[in-house]
């Protein structure tokens, strides 16, 4: 940093910096009050060495791949290993997804990542499965589909996302890898699952979020066991800082459960992974990421006195933002979902989705999810961004921002940590539930601008909106494609494979699977191991829940509620 001298010499050249942007402000008619972040950080013009006050190169920043990894977990970043590339996908039945599925690792998709399985409480035949079967991901119900879905994908070589923590479905995958043959060492994978507070007694018997840790820690070393997804929650509304905090609480809330356990904080804790969201300022998101590695690194090395250096490390899958995404002007989009990505890769993110610019309207077509796909592979071999580790590191306004992150995340945690059980799951879902009216009403008023929507808006749009017609995208096509729609011969399809699933297994070993599953419910014991049986066995995921709804008593049953509609019958 500069000596006394030289910042005193800087401290006065700033001063007249700032009455010359007075007068320019002043000479436009612009407010002199600054614009803010997300997390009301308030943004300067420009910044210099003097907003690094205090600021210590190696204790704060340090080099890539070294602690506390604010500039990255990997010595050479990118260059010698690319992000995986895991473009969300799930359409219709299991034989669309498969066929999408294979289309796009042909176009150069990295990784799987499944959307919408085996996430409905009841089977396909069921009359509320009516317009639902494909509309949100694929469907499955049991292990027949997970078969099918994976049909021809080398498991064993290319890793699995399963976006939310469906027991049932997690289960089919490693039944899938099994039958194949393959090594549940050598699977690689991640479960959208974390701890949330359930469960009784000090080692927390009974809650399966943990089972589901405890269970990947001990036969999967290779799997992301936890996946602690604050996406959603940024998709509110809620601020950079927000992210940050809810998503380290919720990981602090796992590390404890599992302490509380008796595992090992070096035993679990390298396989602890977040699943996070990349939105529109593009600043803000940079360090977001860099300033959250470096909490967690923190956290980590001092408060659990952790050992293992990939315990410190904090990695993390982004999605690009879809509450940014417009049913207005779609193609736009696509501009949008590049520079979500762009702050994804700046800020290091190991692997990545982007959104299709149709999403606001419809599960992606196959031209869309090909274009989100080509965004990625440009970003990676055209831009030139991927030569240097970090390259915004070291930028005045990028580590001031960072330094501003952690601070306030960890204030909003520290404040988390005050509150007891529930209350402070209770105080995120408040947090969220504000943020996306503030959000609203910003976007209503005009104060956050919307191009396409409540700004630069085509005369087509104005026009028929005047005539009550909706015109948005009059003047400017979607794509070559028509916006993918649920067809009703998907879940007849269903239907009959589930009937004919029914009809050729074996029902001593349902019946047989279906008292194991029982008894380990009753007896609180780890319950991955009768759903892998049951799902072996081909029960469905309806049956499943089913088994479990009529079993216990239904008081016990409504407090541990959590357990059939999370992990068996919701994402």
């Amino acid at each position: 940093m500069l000596n006394k001298d030289a910042l005193k010499a800087l401290d006065d050249a700033r001063l007249e910096y700032e009455k010359k942007v007075a007068d320019v402000l002043a000479r436009y008619g612009e407010s002199s009050e600054p614009p803010t972040t997300t997390s009301e950080i308030p943004l300067k013009p420009a910044y210099t060495p003097a907003d690094l006050e205090g600021f210590d190169y190696l204790r704060d920043l340090g080099f890539p791949g070294e602690y506390p990894y604010t500039r990255g977990v990997a010595p050479l970043g990118y260059r010698t290993r690319a992000w995986t590339v895991r473009q969300v996908m799930g359409v219709g039945t299991a034989e669309e997804t498969n066929h999408r599925l294979k289309y796009l690792i042909e176009q150069g998709q990295t990784g799987i990542s499944l959307t919408g399985m085996g996430y409905a409480p009841f089977e396909s035949s069921d009359p509320r499965a009516e317009g639902l079967v494909g509309a949100g991901g694929v469907w499955i119900d049991t292990l027949s589909d997970m078969e099918t879905a994976l049909e021809g994908v080398d498991i064993g070589r290319i890793s699995i996302n399963q976006t939310g923590n469906s027991i049932p479905a997690f289960c089919m995958i490693i039944a899938v890898a099994q039958k194949r043959g393959i090594e549940l060492a050598q699977l690689r994978g991640t479960i959208q699952n974390y701890v949330l507070p359930w469960g009784e007694g000090p080692e927390l018997r009974g809650n399966h979020y943990v089972d589901i840790v405890q269970y990947c820690a001990r036969n999967l070393p290779r799997w992301n066991h936890t996946s602690v997804s604050v996406r959603n929650t940024r998709e509110a509304g809620i601020s950079a800082a927000q992210e940050m905090a809810f998503g380290v609480f919720q990981g602090v809330y796992t590390i404890n459960a599992l302490l509380a356990r008796g595992e090992h904080i070096d035993s679990f804790a390298p396989r602890i992974s977040f699943f996070l969201n990349s939105e529109n300022q593009f600043l803000e998101e940079v360090a977001k990421f860099r300033a959250m590695r470096r909490m967690w690194a923190r956290l980590l090395r001092e408060r659990y006195e952790a050992k293992e250096p990939r315990s410190w490390q904090l990695r993390f899958h982004v999605q690009t933002s879809g509450v940014s995404l417009t049913a207005q002007q779609p193609l736009s989009n696509v501009v949008r979902a590049t520079i979500h990505a762009l702050a994804a890769v700046m800020g290091g993110a190991q692997s990545m989705s982007v959104n299709a610019f149709d999403e606001a309207m419809a599960t992606p077509t196959a031209f869309s999810q090909t274009l989100s796909l080509r965004t990625q592979q440009i970003i990676a071999f055209e831009s030139g961004v991927t030569s240097v580790v970090d390259p915004l590191g070291g930028a005045y306004s990028i580590e001031f921002l960072t330094n501003q992150l952690e601070e306030k995340a960890n204030e909003i945690l520290a404040e988390l940590e005050t509150k007891e059980g529930s209350e402070a799951f209770d105080y995120i879902s408040r947090e969220s539930h504000e943020a996306a009216y503030r959000r609203q009403k910003a976007i209503d008023s005009g104060q956050q601008v919307v191009v396409g929507v409540n700004r630069f808006r085509t005369d087509d749009q104005a026009n028929n909106q005047e005539d009550g017609q909706p015109g948005d995208n009059a003047d400017l096509p979607m794509s070559h494609e028509e916006v993918l729609k649920v067809d009703p011969v998907w879940r007849t399809r269903q239907i009959e494979r589930l009937e004919g699933v029914k009809s050729q297994r074996d029902e001593a070993a349902v019946e047989a699977a279906k008292a194991r599953l029982v008894a380990a419910y009753l007896a609180r014991e780890n319950i991955l191991e009768p759903t892998l049986q049951a799902a072996k066995a081909y029960m469905s995921v309806g049956e499943i829940v089913q088994t479990l709804a009529q079993t216990g008593d239904p008081v016990e049953l409504r407090r541990r509620g959590g357990f059939i509609l999370r992990l068996y019958g919701s994402s």
